[in-house]
């Protein structure tokens, strides 16, 4: 899993991982990566190889607006 700093975007560059600044250092991550069709997948840096979470494009934009 590679990751990027989100430098406070509220977006995500279509697949790759990121990981939000306020993690920066952490050890147990989450991290969110756009996949084709708007869905975002989620999962842990500590685990990348599992992905715990599927979200559709409309859910992940209700999320982010809501913990902005």
């Amino acid at each position: 899993m590679r990751i990027v700093e989100t430098q406070g975007r509220k977006s995500l560059t279509a697949g790759v991982w990121h990981k939000a600044e306020a993690s920066q250092g952490a050890t147990n991550c989450a991290a969110a990566k756009l996949i084709t069709g708007g869905n975002v997948l989620m999962g842990d840096t500590q685990n990348p190889d599992q992905v715990r979470l599927t979200l559709p494009g409309s859910a992940w934009d209700a999320l982010v607006r809501t913990v902005a």
